[in-house]
């Protein structure tokens, strides 16, 4: 947990506002989108085979897959606008197309489109069109094939994700690249081939793994090695700026913009391992992380009493807040967000002024984030050969962090039920016992990945004594226990997923097809574990 112990929140922000699901108007949006990329993609692949370069097009999909991730806190006028540039980007592949076959004088098939769009359609017309073809595309499926059509997707938005961070350093991988386009392709197929679909999969999961480990090595190449660093929770008098979700890269040009100004910089939510890294260091601005739970922005947002940045890819939902004081630097900015161009925060500094800032700050016991690497390096040694005596019988692996009330009374009654010739390795819950390895590094999965590599050169992962507890339901979690069951994971166990992430239905399919355990009673789960 980022915060003080002491605090447990029953509720993340989904659970309190008591709507998990997602909305029937971006279920349509979504595959408004799904149907103009994929379509994207038919061209991409026709033009690639004559050896037209596509780099630019496919970083544009790949771009607007990722934000699909973030689409639901939009205006209406901002979901028809992103329909209709990307529905122009189509039209305008399909006549590239169109024009490079006429010109090399060589017959080219085209595809059928699905949709057909005017300038004078309202957002409303789209959205019941995408409704319609929702009802469609079902009706043509069996039930494994809507299963692994939307688990492919899901994996497809993983990877994309992954790679449009990358793209903050400059980093395009051609291959991650080049198999998302395969994967929507085959979305154009007439009969969705379930087999294909599950190649296609496994190699997306893999994709991610390398895509994961190369932005753990630019983040540290970039901003320095992560270090064990205590984290101030405590807020000072002065005007502040808080900046949420977890683009290290804009959080140092935020931090760099206003290094001359009076004014205080907290973090949030999975920024806070910025704290951890040396570069972040240099900034004296850099005054702490503000919050009062991982899952709640309501909370944090609307008590915070200054400027508030959202980074790319902070997917918070934030349309019961007060607005005026929340900015974005995302391409298009949720509906009363404003939007930042080109890194220009002036307006957050207007905004930052004008605010009543803390008038006299508070208190709290600091958190310690980050690892000393020497130290894990060691203890990974120790573990591994205790472990490969037998003197450890089983090995929890537990993460990633997703703080709950529930969650915590489930793995502080596991963590106390667990035997002493066990051992836990936790990147989520800290218990206070010897047999227990706990690391904060605050939701970076490229630093738990790069851990766990380091635990797997010494330990099998496909060793039936380990178990893995994956807590956290975002983007990346389906890819990732994809990838541990391809690199041979037994004993995969899965928290509650809330709709938003996948439909309930196919997370069952899923979790039968996969070999995946739900996490139900502590002591039930850990008993048939032992047995």
């Amino acid at each position: 947990m980022y915060y003080n112990k002491n605090n447990l929140y029953e509720y993340n922000e989904c659970s309190g506002r008591g709507m998990c699901s997602i909305f029937p108007a971006i279920s349509s949006f979504q595959e408004v989108m799904l149907i103009i990329f994929r379509t994207m993609c038919y061209y991409v692949l026709k033009l690639e085979k004559h050896n037209v370069d596509c780099s630019e097009i496919k970083k544009t999909i790949i771009s607007g897959i990722s934000s699909l991730i973030s689409s639901t806190g939009y205006q209406d006028e901002q979901l028809l606008d992103i329909i209709a540039d990307n529905y122009n980007n189509l039209i305008r592949l399909k006549q590239k197309f169109k024009n490079h076959c006429e010109a090399q004088n060589i017959k080219c098939r085209d595809i059928k489109l699905m949709l057909k769009l005017s300038p004078n359609m309202a957002l409303s017309d789209v959205l019941t069109l995408g409704h319609r073809l929702i009802i469609n595309k079902n009706k043509k499926m069996n039930s494994i094939q809507k299963c692994f059509s939307e688990i492919l997707f899901v994996a497809v938005k993983s990877v994309a994700l992954s790679m449009d961070k990358l793209f903050d350093y400059g980093i395009m991988n051609n291959q991650a690249s080049d198999i998302i386009v395969t994967a929507l392709n085959i979305f154009n197929y007439g009969l969705f081939p379930v087999n294909k679909a599950k190649i296609l999969i496994a190699k997306l999961s893999k994709c991610d793994l390398v895509l994961w480990k190369m932005r753990e090595e630019i983040q540290r190449k970039t901003f320095g090695k992560v270090v064990k660093t205590a984290v101030s929770l405590s807020t000072q008098p002065g005007k502040a700026i808080l900046v949420s979700g977890s683009s290290l890269c804009e959080l140092e040009k935020i931090l760099s913009y206003f290094k001359n100004e009076k004014i205080d910089i907290y973090t949030h939510g999975d920024l806070l391992i910025s704290h951890a890294y040396e570069k972040f260091k240099e900034f004296e601005n850099l005054k702490g992380h503000f919050g009062s739970s991982t899952d709640d922005c309501i909370l944090d947002f609307a008590t915070f009493p200054g400027a508030i940045v959202l980074t790319k890819h902070a997917a918070q939902n934030i349309e019961y807040l007060i607005r005026g004081r929340l900015f974005s630097t995302c391409d298009i900015a949720p509906k009363g967000v404003v939007k930042i161009n080109d890194y220009n925060f002036e307006q957050v500094l207007t905004a930052a002024k004008s605010a009543k800032g803390f008038s006299k700050g508070r208190k709290k016991s600091p958190i310690t984030v980050g690892f000393d690497f020497d130290e894990i390096k060691n203890i990974i040694d120790t573990l591994s050969e205790r472990f490969n005596s037998g003197t450890i019988s089983r090995l929890f692996i537990i993460g990633m962090s997703n703080y709950t009330q529930e969650q915590a009374e489930y793995f502080n009654k596991f963590l106390n039920l667990m035997p002493k010739n066990c051992f836990a390795v936790s990147f989520s819950y800290d218990y206070k016992c010897e047999n227990l390895l706990y690391l904060n590094i605050a939701n970076n999965f490229p630093l738990q990945l790069k851990i766990l590599n380091m635990l797997f050169e010494k330990i099998p992962v496909k060793s039936d004594k380990i178990v893995f507890f994956v807590t956290k339901c975002d983007s990346n979690t389906i890819s990732i226990m994809i990838s541990l069951k391809e690199q041979g994971a037994q004993n995969i166990y899965l928290s509650n997923c809330p709709p938003t992430i996948i439909n309930p239905a196919v997370m069952t399919q899923f979790m039968k097809s996969y070999v995946i355990n739900q996490i139900t009673d502590a002591q039930n789960d850990l008993e048939k574990i032992l047995q």
